[in-house]
């Protein structure tokens, strides 16, 4: 990871000033990008470095005042201004400017050389490139860990992970960040765009990684990140209820803040137990994985979801074989089923919304837009087909849990 204050150590940037924002010196520097012109609010996906010198036009302060809000506000690493008498003048970069750059808590900086552009970006990708082998020996780790069958137990894992930062004193925790509409999303943008629309999921989503990737690292300080297709694995210590809950309002209001960001998008997180030792981190993503295939079970409505929450679906993930969970709904709702289809009717409509309302008649009447006498035949109907009593709390029970079960296999 580079950040902004490792720019100072370049020799091309050796002459550089801060002016101000030094409270933002650890922002993760992912690219530097020349400015043309501004805006560059649909140039920049966050942690870019800018570099402005103002395109052979004199700059006036309040544009200078304008970009820097615009480059904190699209979590800009930081700015360089390139000041001399035909481009930006260093009389405009004064208390004012320091006091936006400190208040907004972006670094800024400047550099009288405007010669030397291509040496800055030079050494700053040379930077980056040598930082992020350290990031992929990583990313290779949590990969082999996640989606292979790496043996945990094994000294040289344990050894690998030890080497990149891993605390077996530490409990850590596993969030999966994951766009729940991918399909329908661009498919709807095709639609809307027709031919010009050129950019492919997989660019989209490698955007947006880099994107999660720089606002985690910049808010929570300490973390690991692995993408794969739509979802973003991030593994973060914690070890005290205080970090948990940050990390849990954290992402929850990063989904929001994602879909703001790309309208029409949904994003869930799916979160694992806190667990320790190189075995319980790969327990909590599988917990987190299976917290995110009960999305449309719990509702569509959530934004995080904790694998403490599942409740009874919990211990349908532990069975190993889905034909036993078919064969027990199979008693209750095959006949159902087939009399529903038979006769046009709707029983098994009638018997999820019966349970949903707790077995209140007068509530499930009016939620089928029923009259009670008709849903109360339709309730005998059911008893007679299955030949149990629905008064009976064991078989209502039953009735829940086959309904359940359903629900379950039909959507993970």
């Amino acid at each position: 990871m580079t950040t902004a204050k490792d720019l100072l150590s370049l020799p091309s940037l050796s002459h550089m000033k801060l002016i101000g924002g030094a409270a933002g010196l650890s922002r993760t520097v992912t690219w530097p990008y020349v400015i043309l012109c501004p805006p560059i609010g649909e140039w920049v996906s966050g942690g870019e470095f800018l570099i402005y010198y103002g395109a052979n036009a004199v700059v006036e302060k309040v544009e200078l005042a304008q970009l820097i809000r615009d480059a904190a506000q699209n979590d800009a690493a930081g700015i360089l201004f390139l000041v001399g008498h035909h481009y930006i003048l260093e009389e405009n970069l004064d208390d004012e400017i320091r006091q936006l750059a400190d208040e907004l808590k972006l670094p800024v900086f400047s550099h009288t050389s405007l010669a030397y552009v291509n040496s800055i970006t030079k050494d700053i990708i040379n930077l980056i490139q040598d930082r992020e082998k350290d990031v992929a020996i990583a990313n290779t780790f949590w990969y082999s860990l996640f989606f292979q069958n790496t043996n945990v137990d094994d000294i040289a894992t344990l050894n690998q992970a030890l080497f990149l930062g891993y605390l077996p004193s530490y409990n850590y925790c596993v969030y999966i960040f994951e766009m729940m509409n991918a399909s329908a999303y661009f498919q709807k943008l095709e639609a809307m765009h027709g031919p010009s629309f050129t950019e492919t999921p997989s660019e989209f989503f490698r955007m947006l990684a880099t994107k999660l990737s720089y606002i985690t690292q910049k808010e929570t300080g300490s973390t690991w990140h692995v993408a794969r297709n739509s979802a973003n694995v991030f593994v973060l210590p914690i070890n005290t209820n205080s970090q948990e809950q940050s990390a849990d309002h954290f992402f929850e209001s990063l989904t929001i803040r994602m879909e703001q960001q790309y309208p029409g998008t949904k994003f869930c997180v799916g979160k694992g137990n806190v667990r320790s030792r190189l075995f319980g981190i790969r327990e909590s993503y599988i917990q987190a994985k299976r917290s995110l295939l009960s999305w449309k079970l719990l509702g569509d409505n959530r934004h995080l979801i904790s694998y403490s929450d599942l409740g009874f679906y919990q211990l349908l993930f532990e069975i190993p074989t889905a034909s036993v969970m078919r064969e027990y709904t199979a008693r209750f709702l095959d006949p159902i089923r087939e009399y529903d289809k038979t006769h046009d009717a709707h029983l098994y409509e009638t018997l999820c919304t019966w349970l949903d309302c707790r077995c209140n008649k007068v509530q499930t009447a009016k939620a089928l837009f029923l009259h009670r006498n008709t849903l109360l035949m339709r309730l005998e109907k059911l008893e007679k087909l299955l030949g149990v009593s629905l008064d009976d709390a064991d078989i209502t029970f039953q009735l829940q849990a086959a309904v359940k079960i359903d629900k379950f296999l039909s959507e993970t």
